[in-house]
This record gives structure tokens, sequence and C-alpha cells, in this order.
């Protein structure tokens, strides 16, 4: 089976400061108190991304992993404003992103200030308490070092970082004719900016994760599909409008439709074994201006012990369990007078067979023993019986209200082990994928009707316009679309150096 990510060199920080400082970041106003306390002043770094002004500390922005490093500094150096290199960089120095998009920015901060939130105030072992494994006399061999890594995956807050940049290309089904060679090129501009512009919203509409891996060029038709979609030499045709994004035929390449290769299908069940879902849509996505260029990215949280959700079903799991030992206590001691009434009663009803041994007892004996001295003996032997029930009940209670453990309560989740390759070493994957449709365009021309189109393109007759909206159309053009899609994957663990 073909790997199913490429290997990239690992070249970027593996610490984790989150837990070093705090993971809160300023937006817009310089450094309060807060951070403009001399220990600090150092390791502030002031972060211009599209005029929207952050303040973070040095060790919390070296701690991201290295996929998202390179997104917000793909030269790999601090620019200033200009475009110049900041060589020993200072609080008073602004390090311009011109290419990254401020709401993608707190999306990024907020997964990871949430995740330390939860490593510094809820740390597993302690609220759990949870003896981590792997810590005995027996714990020596390469086998524990494995075990070791695989309970960070437990113990630690884990993120999934999930990165999509999509490019795609062009290609209008139609002949253009233009009635003036002179502008012909200004004309053939301005209506592949159309196109794009058309095709980039589209694209970005398209927001579900996995429908990506169904567009390679390289997966075979579904054999249980029917015939029926098999029209126009399987070329589905979507309609898209800048108004409105309403498509009709829906997702382009559905599940139904393509069937995924061995090493797609492996990672898409890797991933949705570890918090994603069949549904799942990029948390954050957008196209850069002015570019055929389409990033996305997601952030998945691993189910694991140190999420919110894991606590909450742990506190009602404990406080189930707590209120059936309420009840059985109570049932107990409802019980236990009864049982007393019954059975120790001064004046019992005796059964036969005590009747029985009573009266062989008392052929056998001497007749010189009194009726006084078998009362006594019958009372000894029942305060004998109620002081050895009395005695064993506190242990048989105290047994019954100790705290089961963690894993008693809860089942340990269940984690993807296969993930850990991908910690700190981040990895890509890239394929090729193509896609008709029909764009809504507004250009300078209409169709030429009179042209014979079973053996050649539609024609466009394009005219040069004498004011800005003269002869300007809404046009729907059949387009081919060359989409290239490069996924990284890098798993985070938060709190581990």
């Amino acid at each position: 089976m073909e790997s199913l990510v490429t290997q990239v060199p690992q070249t970027g920080p593996t610490t984790d400061a989150f837990h070093q400082h705090s993971g809160q970041f300023q937006s817009g106003d310089a450094p309060d108190s807060e951070f403009g306390d001399e220990d600090y002043g150092t390791s502030l770094i002031h972060l211009n991304i599209r005029e929207t002004h952050y303040y973070i500390t040095r060790d919390q922005l070296m701690s991201l992993p290295e996929s998202l490093l390179l997104c917000l500094f793909p030269s790999g150096v601090f620019l200033d404003r200009n475009g110049q290199v900041i060589t020993n960089l200072t609080a008073e120095d602004e390090v311009y992103i011109p290419n990254f998009f401020p709401d993608c920015f707190e999306y990024i901060m907020e997964a990871y200030n949430k995740a330390y939130h939860d490593y510094v105030y809820y740390p597993v072992n302690r609220i759990f308490d949870r003896s981590p494994p792997g810590k005995g006399i027996f714990s020596f061999g390469s086998n524990s070092h494995e075990s070791a890594e695989q309970e960070i995956l437990h113990e630690k807050p884990t993120i999934i970082v999930l990165r999509e940049d999509l490019d795609y290309y062009c290609v209008p089904q139609s002949e253009f004719i233009f009635d003036n060679e002179g502008t012909r090129e200004e004309l053939l501009y301005h209506i592949m900016a159309q196109v794009k512009s058309a095709a980039g919203s589209y694209l970005t509409s398209k927001a579900s994760i996995f429908q990506g891996l169904y567009s390679s060029n390289r997966l075979k038709k579904n054999k249980h599909t029917k015939s029926s979609s098999d029209h126009r030499n399987s070329r589905v045709t979507t309609t898209h409008t800048d108004s409105d994004t309403s498509y009709n035929t829906g997702d382009y390449y559905a599940p139904q439709e393509r069937e995924l290769g061995p090493a797609e299908q492996h990672l898409k069940d890797m991933l949705c074994s570890s918090g994603f879902q069949n549904h799942s849509v990029w948390g954050n996505r957008f196209q850069e201006p002015g570019k055929t260029v389409i990033s996305s990215l997601s952030l998945c949280r691993i189910a694991n012990e140190t999420t919110e959700t894991f606590r909450k079903q742990y506190a009602e799991a404990k406080t189930c369990w707590e209120e059936e030992q309420r009840q059985q206590q109570q049932f107990g001691q409802n019980e236990q007078p009864l049982r007393f009434s019954r059975d120790h009663s001064l004046s019992p009803t005796q059964s036969p067979t005590l009747t029985e041994s009573t009266q062989a007892l008392g052929k056998d004996r001497p007749s010189s023993r009194t009726g006084r001295d078998k009362r006594k003996s019958r009372l000894s032997a029942l305060a004998d019986n109620v002081r050895s029930r009395s005695a064993s009940r506190p242990r048989s209670q105290s047994r019954q209200r100790e705290v089961p453990k963690l894993y008693e309560l809860m089942p340990k989740p269940d984690i993807n082990v296969k993930l850990l390759l991908f910690w700190r070493k981040p990895a890509r994957k890239c394929w090729w994928g193509e896609e008709d449709l029909d764009l809504d365009v507004e250009i300078y021309g209409s169709w030429d009707t009179e042209a014979n189109y079973s053996h050649s393109k539609p024609k466009i007759r394009i005219k040069t316009p004498k004011t800005p909206d003269d002869g300007l159309s809404k046009i729907r053009i059949p387009v081919r679309l060359h989409i290239r899609r490069v996924w990284t994957l890098e798993l985070s663990v938060v709190g581990v150096q």
C-alpha cells in the first residue's frame, strides 16, 4: 500500500511554552500592565495581522506546532511592514503578517487557550486520583517507553492540526470571439478575473473536510453507482451563481459516486476514529485576495480524559453511583429492625427443628436443670448472634462505600495510537482533481446563437464597451477546474516540552 502521507523534515521548534505563561493575548491596544513587567518585556511580540494587532509572548508563539508557524511565517523569519528582516526582535518591533487572516489566528489561539486551561486547572492524575501506569517495578524494556508515549494521549490535552492548501486553475470550455483585437487582452483579463472569482466563491462554500478526498483523479468510480449517473461521460455539471449558493446537483464528489483508495480510506478512518466525523467541516476557511488559493484549517481536540465532556460524564457517573449507594444504605437501615424483631424477639416462634432438638436434649439432661437456666442459655446464644452480625455490618458497609476507580466508572477512551506518528512530525499528502461546472459571470458579451455547436465549442462574442456598464450581462459559462490539494497533518500535545 502506498504511503498515505509524505514525511516533512522537522525544522521548527518543539517546545511547549503554554504552561510557562498565561495563554491570554491582547488585540488592538498596546500591552497593559499585565505584559508590561520588565521580566517579560523582552519576550513580547507585537503581531500586525492585516492591521489587527495582537500581543503574545515569544514562548507562546514558538510553542505552536510547526505547520501553523509556517502559515504565519512562510519565509521562516520575522518581517516588518516594509518586508525587511527583523534581526534583533524587541517588544517595540512590529511583526507584519500580510498573508494571514485575524479570525484564523483567533481560532488558533482560542483552541490552544482552552487546551492550556484544561491542562493547568484540571490535571487528569490529580482530579481523578489516577495513577499513571508503567511506573511499577516491572516497567522496563522497550515496551515501557511505548506505553509512556501512549499514556500521554490520555494525560495531556491533544489537538489534531489538519490544514488544506488548495490551488485551482480555470479553463473555460467555450470560445471567445473579440470584435477588437486592440482590447482583446484587457477584456480577456476581465473575463478570467470574473471566472476565477466565481470559482473561488464556489470552492470556498464547499466546507466539507472529506469531500476533497473523493476528488482525486486516481479514484475509481464506485461499481454500485447507478447507471443514470454516467450521463455526459461521467461529467457532472454544477451551476453556481454569485448571489445564490444553490447548486443543481449538490456536492460534486459524493461518497456514493467515488470509491476511496486504500491510502485515502486509511487516512479517513484514522481521523474519524480520533474525533472527526464524516460530516465535519473546516473550522476556518478563507481565500487569499487576488489569488486562486484557498486555505482551510481544522483543530480537532481528541476526546480524552482532559476534555470538559469527559469530566461531565464522569461527574454524572459518580453521582449515579453515590445515589445507588444511598438507596442501598436506606434500604439496609429499614430492613435491619424488621429482621431483628422477627429473628431476635424475646418470645420467638421456634422452628420445628429447634423444637425437636430442644425436646431431645431435654430427655437426656438431668431433671435438676430448671426452666430458668434454659431461658438464660437461649438468651446468651441470641446475644452472641446479634453481636457477630453488628460487628460484620460496618465492614461490609465500608467496602460498599469505597469510591470506584476512574476506569471502573468510565470506560477508558479508545485513542488511535497511530496519531503518535505525527507528533512533532508534520506530514503532507498531495493529489490532483478536476471538476466541470457552469459559472454565472458578468462579462461584456453574449452567446453566438448562429454558431453550430455540434462539432465545436460554444462561442461567446465579446464587444468592447463604450462605458463601464455598456453591454455588461450575466452569462453562464462552462468551466473545467483543475484542483491541487495539499493536506498537512500534525499532532500537538499541550504541556509536553
